[in-house]
């Protein structure tokens, strides 16, 4: 009896053993993804689980802020996910903490190089010289457009970059009052616009983002070479400004303290849209809505868009085991990410990106993938360019945009804020 005791003893320590041996490793994703684009990305990973049984990735989406304020609470813990996605300036801040792992190898060892991918994205993975992120995508500002609007003025759509002159007389002839007159009419209303020519907004950050893009426009950079304060000339500041507060009042083509420009989009109230590649499930969803997409137009001298994108990085503190996993997972997510074009977000990587032209509504942004600006990349990134409502750059751009304040005085205003932002 003593035989067979240890004898079934021993198989069940082998069959246990076999069951722990046979269990696949599991891989802790998360993203800030809270749209029809984690659907997609659910999708990937599950094609990625599907055909890699020894690995189980299971992806966690929440905003990007409470995910990010989750993740500095869980690496003091010692819980950090496995693959952690967020955006190219955030790069700095986490590396700065010391929470993200370098990777500049681990690209080279999967074959990556720069040249492969769009510039703007590869650079926003860096920090101090140091690769600390996989690129994944690109997501910018471009116009969308109403067809049938554009249709019924005799408007011929752009099919490329256009200038701010040439934009402004689009604009013109597609804002219309209640008796049928256009802003540059005699009797024409701006009390009364039944239909306005663009949509643009100007009560969150993003009336700061659209004024950073003029000002790249022109040549300049926000912050100083050192990027620890305000650098910009006033002049070119206050033009980037007078151009998007013009088009609220001056001429009357966008109204003012829009609630939500996207619907008004989608219903038809305005016939242009400046927004990012996000909203196109909206776009898509709009019943009886016939839309595309061009570039921002071209105000000043250069070519410039504001625009970010997605990185994927991996936290510290793993062991070997889930390190390597987690690598060979963004390696196949890169080399597969022309799936996540469906997202409406633009693939940094080039062989994927081609995908993206088979589908509507890209045009725009694709045509942009070269001239992407982000926000300057410093490790006080969320301080400076909070999109809280108490943001300077969210105060300044309700102060010009909304209340129709002087420029030079609110400018100068944001840029002390900003510069003691630093010097905290």
């Amino acid at each position: 009896m003593k035989f067979k005791s240890v004898l079934f003893v021993a198989i069940a320590i082998l069959i246990l053993g076999t069951f722990s041996m046979a269990q696949p490793l599991r891989l802790v994703f998360w993203g800030g993804w809270t749209g029809p684009d984690g659907n997609v990305m659910r999708q990937l990973v599950s094609e990625y689980n599907s055909t890699h049984p020894n690995v189980v990735v299971s992806l966690t989406t929440m905003q990007w802020t409470p995910l990010f304020t989750k993740f500095l609470v869980s690496s003091r813990g010692g819980q950090s996910p496995n693959i952690l996605a967020m955006h190219g300036p955030d790069v700095p801040e986490f590396a700065s903490y010391g929470l993200l792992t370098p990777i500049g190898n681990i690209i080279k060892g999967a074959g990556f190089e720069a040249s492969q991918f769009a510039p703007a994205a590869w650079n926003g993975t860096f920090y101090k010289g140091k690769q600390y992120a996989f690129p994944l995508d690109l997501h910018m500002n471009a116009i969308y457009y109403n067809q049938k609007l554009f249709e019924k003025a005799g408007i011929t759509p752009p099919k490329g970059w256009i200038t701010g002159k040439e934009f402004l007389d689009m604009a013109i002839k597609l804002t219309v009052d209640k008796n049928g007159k256009h802003p540059n009419q005699a009797g024409f209303d701006p009390n009364n616009v039944v239909q306005y020519g663009i949509a643009l907004y100007s009560l969150n950050w993003h009336g700061f983002l659209q004024w950073y893009e003029l000002l790249r426009q022109q040549g300049y950079n926000f912050l100083n070479s050192s990027m620890n304060e305000v650098g910009y000339p006033l002049n070119a500041g206050q033009k980037a400004w007078s151009w998007l507060q013009d088009l609220f009042f001056k001429y009357h083509v966008a109204p003012v303290g829009a609630n939500s420009p996207l619907k008004d989009f989608l219903i038809g109230k305005t016939a242009m849209l400046e927004d990012g590649p996000w909203e196109m499930p909206a776009m898509e969803a709009q019943k009886g809505l016939k839309w595309s997409t061009f570039p921002v137009p071209q105000v000043f001298k250069y070519k410039a868009v504001w625009g970010s994108g997605h990185v994927l990085t991996i936290p510290v503190r793993q062991d070997k085991e889930h390190m390597k996993a987690a690598e060979e997972f963004v390696t196949w997510l890169l080399k597969h990410s022309d799936k996540w074009a469906l997202s409406g977000n633009i693939p940094a990587y080039n062989s994927s990106r081609k995908f993206a032209y088979s589908l509507p509504g890209r045009a725009g942004f694709l045509a942009e993938a070269s001239y992407v600006a982000m926000l300057p990349r410093i490790p006080k990134e969320s301080q400076v360019f909070s999109s809280a409502s108490v943001s300077p750059i969210v105060v300044a751009g309700q102060n010009i945009l909304v209340r129709d304040k002087t420029i030079l005085p609110v400018m100068k205003w944001m840029n002390e804020q900003i510069n003691a932002i630093f010097n905290r």
